[in-house]
């Protein structure tokens, strides 16, 4: 497992997910070796009203889990995340062996003493590493909403309430001229500032937008501003690079 872990939440069936994920285990382990996905599943005694575990549960799970992941690894099955929807735990693993039946004899020594079921099986993949790529990992709006929650983590640490609206600053980066123009163009009509210094190259070669507006950043006001723009900026071949504000302490 790599040092990189994070948290994101998102829909899945309509239903609030939770997802913690190694964000750079394939960077760790060697990919070809350990190609085999696991999963273990855990009906939660307690979940909330979301379907998520929360309170003594939560806290009972962390504990059972830091004991599971040692034990597993120690059979050459790591795990690379887990998610928590609609009353159920899942979590996942690779290795390098075919079957589950070691990672299954933790699992239930392990859980059976805590008084839960729990469901050990292998998934199909078509390839290797699909399922931790196209169901686990977040795509760019869902990234981008990981450090939207970092940005405003930090604000308020700082004494910032984020109630108060503000100036906010984006940056855009472009490998096409056109597409670049034609981007200023378009957000513009959405009340954005495109400010002094856009359309300069930066050191990496990138054409650089630099656009700001003042809007709320709570939570949800800034998620769906940071949507709004990934989508434009992708319409027209650009990389949105992210926002920074200033805290207000009031």
């Amino acid at each position: 497992m790599s040092e990189y872990w994070d948290t994101y939440v998102e829909l899945i069936d309509g239903k609030p997910a939770s997802i913690v994920l190694d964000m750079e285990v394939s960077q760790e382990l060697d990919m070809e070796k350990y190609k085999h996905a696991f999963a273990m599943r855990l009906p939660l005694k307690n979940p909330d009203s979301d379907g998520l575990h929360a309170g003594v549960e939560a806290d009972r799970l962390t504990l059972i889990e830091e004991e599971l992941f040692e034990a597993a690894e120690g059979k050459q099955y790591v795990n690379v995340g887990k998610l928590t929807t609609d009353g159920n735990r899942d979590v996942f693993f690779y290795s390098p062996h075919e079957e589950e039946e070691q990672l299954a004899l933790i699992v239930n020594r392990l859980y059976f003493l805590a008084g839960y079921e729990v469901e050990v099986f292998k998934l199909e993949e078509t390839q290797s590493w699909d399922f931790y790529f196209e169901v686990l990992y977040p795509d760019s709006f869902q990234f981008q909403r990981m450090g939207n929650q970092d940005v405003l983590e930090t604000l308020a640490l700082s004494g910032d309430s984020l109630e108060s609206p503000r100036r906010v600053e984006h940056f855009i980066l472009f490998q096409d001229k056109k597409m670049m123009r034609q981007f200023a163009d378009t957000i513009q009509q959405e009340g954005f500032t495109v400010e002094e210094g856009s359309f300069e190259k930066d050191d990496d070669g990138n054409y650089v937008v630099y656009i700001s507006r003042v809007d709320f950043v709570t939570h949800d006001a800034i998620d769906e501003l940071t949507d709004l723009l990934l989508e434009i900026s992708e319409r027209f071949q650009g990389e949105y690079d992210g926002w920074e504000t200033v805290a207000v302490i009031e």
